[in-house]
């Protein structure tokens, strides 16, 4: 049952009184109060504390004004029933004699009166009013032990506490070097509304990069019951160690009352990191000539490599000064802005050898950095240099080269620590040794930090050179001693000498500093690996064939492997054409009778690419079967290693034949268009259509950027023929495939141009018209009125540029109609 209460107000006017001037006045706003009758009823015949109900309220006019606006209801903030889910004063809309209702909550306090203040104006004449009335609200039902408010004490505001819970599907995961989105979703829990809610995450030693001034996200209020979703978005650092990360949230929001709550929450994201750091390496280091002779100009070229797969900023290549040689370059120092990664620069020096130097082995030390390394990279390559002049006679030629004092690290080393092997190379022989080579290997578990190749032009009889080299042991090293071959070759007369020199280096993983050590850290069991390895041509194109040369080591120092048998095996491909790698008229297998211990073997295999494939480096896994002797038993083993081969996918960018809009006409523009579509399998990058020819071609370039394969664009621009006659253009397409490589694409058209109507001035006369002709002297003007002429031209010459335009938008508007069909 509703209690409806009824009331009527006797209505006020305030207006001010003439000046007593004798003028008439400017009406001023009047104060009408009183004007609006109130009736008021409730949605439940009993209300407890906390309960939630609606106010319903009926509006009557009390004088004749239809000019009633803005109706607004303020509700005393003190009150035992305050406003649930809705703004404090309420606008209301213009509903004379119509029920509305306001939802309510009953605080518990003991006084049942809700003043209120109704507030209007009235449109024509700006004047204006209220109305204030208790309403008494019977229904509530007071409970003493409840504390309430209104003579039972103060009402404890802050119980009215919205609780306010968090949710997510999934714990968000992101890759370093990119964006994570964190998505969560606010559930109001509770019978209350929460406002001016702020979430605000705690990113204190948490890898993202601020690029805002402002991280929380806000809402203005969530009723009860209800869910609100917010995202917030952070750049992952690239260098982000991978693993489940904890973000702390505070919460904070008001209640109903302006009560202020604050929460702390926690959520879970887990990031993923697949980078590896930039690493800058000096590969395929080279003189020019590879002989140098005293007072010669020559050249050295290498390439820097940067073996990470992270870019490599703001690189540095510079060169250490020496005694031997001049730099020929005004600058030393070379600047990249970049180096990506596993890709590679080439670079060049110009030097000239000094004159004085005697023939030998002279070191050129390089020097790489970029904006992550504290300290430069130093690497070190060797020229020769022959000094004839200084060649002593020919003696009975006896050259017997021998190494001494091997020193290798005299405790384990940890992986990825780096370490040094060096030793002595000594001719004990009678006559110098010319042409030493001294080469390291030292399998893809030792991984070198140096270049890997001394060549010493020549070593005096007696004379003792010491050869150091510098490598670091990969993290998935085992706890066991690694083998590092050197190889020693020269010539003793017309015989080419080879010995080799083995060194054993104990490598020990951190996280198994505890463990026991092995019984036995000599692993007899015979290891092969892949030693070198290129394909030619080196970046591999998809849909063609490619060459594939490899070299095969034995590792062991003792024993001999029969009978193996080397398969290739490429996991990735594609559901229609299998592997991404197919051996041509071949099988994918080798087969070595047999290699001896240190031995290394090379093969050599063609290859196709498929078409379809993915422009990246694929992993190719070789799978080793081989036996050995051991004990006069014969035993089998397994093994495998892997290594990469780059695919880039060509790029095509197809185009149509260029239209050229016609009539053309001499400094006018003329439409020229042209359609065209990546027909490759890569995206194109900084894709420019723009002309080239003697024309006016200043508003011609459109720069597309990246062009996604598969994507068709139109091009339509506009150039204005200089000269009439016939003009040859050229529409070219610019832009770099996936390699970086440049292309450049032209497509030719003509424009025959004529010469554009002339513009007649009226006040020129015409040739061969004299103004007077037909009025000799003394004869009357002709009365009446003349052929208009000049109108007449000119209308005309208006009407053809009328008939020209029609038809040059009746063209285009035909062909954009053929597109559109095309494309549907």
């Amino acid at each position: 049952m509703l209690l409806v209460n009824s009331v009527t107000f006797s209505i006020e006017v305030f207006a001010e009184e003439g000046s007593g001037t004798g003028e008439p006045d400017v009406k001023k706003p009047a104060e009408i109060n009183e004007a609006i009758d109130i009736a008021y009823s409730v949605s439940e015949e009993s209300i407890h504390e906390g309960e939630v109900f609606d106010l319903i309220i009926t509006l009557k006019k009390k004088i004749d004004r239809e000019d009633f606006s803005d109706i607004r209801i303020k509700f005393d903030t003190t009150a035992s029933f305050q406003v649930s889910g809705l703004p404090n004063p309420y606008t209301l809309d213009i509903k004379f004699d119509e029920s509305q209702e306001i939802e309510m909550l009953y605080t518990g306090g003991s006084d049942k009166n809700l003043p209120i203040t109704i507030e209007y104006e009235f449109i024509n004449d700006g004047d204006f009013g209220s109305t204030k009335r208790n309403l008494y609200i019977s229904e509530a039902k007071y409970e003493p032990d409840t504390g309430g408010g209104g003579g039972g004490g103060e009402v404890d505001l802050s119980k009215y506490k919205p609780v306010l819970e968090l949710g997510s599907s999934d714990i968000p995961t992101g890759k370093a070097g990119r964006t994570i989105n964190i998505p969560l979703s606010i559930f109001n829990n509770s019978n209350y509304e929460a406002r001016n809610i702020k979430i605000t995450p705690d990113l204190k030693g948490l890898p993202f990069a601020i690029n805002q001034m402002t991280v929380y996200e806000t809402v203005d209020k969530l009723s009860a019951n209800q869910t609100v979703n917010v995202e917030f978005r952070f750049n992952i650092d690239k260098y982000a160690e991978e693993k489940t990360y904890t973000l702390p949230l505070t919460i904070e929001y008001k209640n109903i009352y302006n009560i202020d709550f604050t929460e702390n929450k926690e959520i879970y994201i887990n990031i993923d990191n697949t980078n590896l750091p930039p690493q800058l390496v000096v590969r395929d280091a080279v003189s020019n000539p590879r002989e140098i002779k005293p007072e010669d100009n020559f050249t050295v070229n290498f390439d820097v490599w940067n073996m990470g797969t992270l870019e490599a900023e703001n690189v540095i290549v510079d060169l250490e000064s020496n005694d031997y040689f001049y730099f020929m370059d005004n600058v030393t120092k070379k600047y990249l802005f970049e180096l990506k990664g596993l890709h590679n620069e080439a670079i060049t020096y110009s030097f000239k050898a000094k004159k004085d130097l005697d023939s030998g082995t002279y070191g050129i030390t390089i020097l790489l950095k970029h904006k992550d390394l504290s300290n430069p990279e130093q690497y070190t390559m060797y020229v020769t240099v022959i000094n004839d002049a200084a060649e002593e006679d020919d003696k009975e030629e006896n050259v017997d080269i021998i190494t001494e004092n091997v020193i290798t690290p005299r405790s384990s080393v940890l992986t990825e620590q780096p370490f040094t092997v060096s030793f002595d190379i000594k001719n004990m022989g009678t006559t110098k040794a010319k042409d030493v080579k001294v080469t390291v290997e030292s399998g893809d578990k030792i991984l070198p930090r140096s270049l890997n190749i001394i060549n010493i032009a020549e070593v005096e009889a007696g004379e003792s050179i010491n050869a150091a080299f510098s490598f670091m042991a990969s993290k998935d090293c085992e706890n066991r001693t690694y083998p590092i071959k050197a190889v020693i070759e020269y010539k003793n007369g017309e015989e080419t000498v080879r010995k080799e020199q083995y060194m054993g280096v104990l490598i020990e993983r951190p996280e198994e500093e505890n463990e026991e050590e092995e019984e036995e850290i000599l692993n007899t069991v015979p290891k092969i690996i892949i030693s070198e390895y290129f394909s030619d041509p080196g970046m591999v194109n998809a849909g063609e064939n490619f060459a594939l040369h490899m070299t095969f080591l034995n590792t062991s120092k003792i024993r001999a492997v029969e009978n193996m048998k080397i398969t290739l095996i490429v996991n990735e491909g594609s559901e229609q054409t299998g592997s991404v790698f197919t051996p041509v008229q071949s099988s994918n297998t080798f087969y070595i009778d047999y290699l001896g211990p240190g031995e290394s073997s090379s093969k050599e295999m063609v290859m196709y690419t498929i078409p379809d494939a993915k422009a990246k480096t694929y992993v190719v896994k070789a799978l080793f079967e081989y036996e050995y002797i051991e004990q006069k038993q014969v035993k089998t083993n397994n093994s495998e290693d892997v290594f990469g081969i780059p695919v880039i996918q060509p790029a095509k960018l197809e185009t149509s034949d260029v239209i050229v809009e016609e009539p053309a006409f001499v400094g006018e523009p003329v439409y020229i268009t042209a359609e065209f579509y990546n027909m490759g399998k890569v995206m194109l990058s900084n894709l420019m259509v723009k002309v080239e020819g003697e024309f006016d071609t200043r508003e011609s370039n459109y720069f597309v950027g990246n062009f996604e394969s598969g994507y068709s664009d139109y091009y339509e621009a506009s150039i204005i023929p200089l000269m009439p006659g016939e003009t040859k253009g050229v529409l070219v397409f610019t832009f770099e495939d996936a390699a970086g490589k440049e292309h450049r694409i032209e497509k030719e058209f003509t424009v025959n141009a004529m010469e554009a109507a002339p513009v007649i001035n009226p006040g020129i006369d015409f040739p061969g018209i004299d103004p007077g002709m037909g009025m000799g002297p003394g004869m009357p003007e002709p009365q009446g009125s003349k052929f208009p002429l000049i109108p007449v031209v000119i209308g005309g010459a208006v009407l053809v540029g009328i008939i020209i335009l029609v038809i040059v938008l009746k063209r285009r508007k035909k062909r954009k109609e053929l597109m559109l069909d095309e494309d549907i």
